[in-house]
């Protein structure tokens, strides 16, 4: 807080929060509280540790004979409290861009809004809060559109805080627009999973299918081994009863010859 004493022109200023002394001439009664700083025109006052009692609440700046109220209100012009924890899930898919933003403690709800490079992308908002002891928890969706291809620049999340502040919450660098094949690094792409997750199950069927087929030849090759070689111009699997039925009349002639 600013009290301007150019026109008293004094600069022995004291603070008072309602009836009570805090500083005087730069001499702070509670240093863990409230520092006062005496400049050219007039004198600041910096409240420390910040709680819900410091606002909506009279000081005064004391100077000479001179005095003047002032009421701190809490709102969003004068309060910025940043979130102490953020947790971001991104999901990009051609040109478009999701974000779901988790937010504890902050006041007031940010307006946030994506850039790749220097170009503010269309955001659209969407805010899930409740407010408890003054702060705000909540899920914040954004979604935007760009009209170029998102690769070889890099991504930001800007929100703005009551009419002024802007916090920059994470910039990330996006790969370059001739690599097609886009790994997972945690921001959600879709292209290369989606399509991994096609392929593998497509890949793993035909894989089975012709360990099946190789068996099935494997196990006939034996049968044929075992029993005889059929005549070349006869196909495995066709007539295969008979070629049994024959290969074995003919080893039993032989055994009956043999004795």
């Amino acid at each position: 807080m600013f009290c301007n004493t150019s026109e008293v022109r004094s600069q022995r200023i004291t603070w008072m929060k309602e009836d009570n002394v805090i500083t005087h001439h730069n001499f702070s009664f509670y240093p863990n509280k409230y520092t006062g700083q005496e400049e050219k025109y007039g004198s600041t006052l910096t409240i420390l540790n910040t709680t819900d009692l410091d606002f909506n609440v009279t000081y005064t700046c004391l100077s000479d004979v001179y005095s003047y109220d002032a009421v701190l209100w809490g709102n969003s012009s004068t309060i910025i409290y940043l979130p102490q924890y953020t947790d971001m899930r991104w999901t990009i898919i051609g040109k478009n861009v999701s974000v779901r933003l988790y937010i504890d403690n902050c006041f007031p709800v940010p307006k946030c809004r994506i850039m790749f490079q220097e170009d503010k992308l269309i955001t659209h908002q969407q805010d899930n809060f409740r407010l408890k002891d003054w702060f705000y928890n909540g899920v914040i969706v954004i979604t935007s559109h760009s009209v170029r291809e998102l690769c070889g620049g890099n991504l930001t999340i800007v929100c703005m805080y009551g009419d002024s502040y802007y916090d920059s919450l994470r910039a990330t660098v996006l790969q370059d627009c001739n690599v097609t094949d886009y790994a997972d690094d945690g921001f959600g792409f879709q292209y290369g999973w989606t399509v991994m997750g096609i392929l593998i199950p497509f890949i793993s069927l035909i894989s089975i299918g012709c360990l099946f087929s190789v068996y099935r030849i494997e196990k006939k090759m034996k049968t044929m081994r075992a029993i005889g070689s059929p005549r070349e111009s006869q196909p495995l699997d066709v007539e295969q009863h008979e070629i049994c039925s024959k290969t074995k009349n003919d080893l039993l002639q032989a055994y009956k010859e043999g004795v």
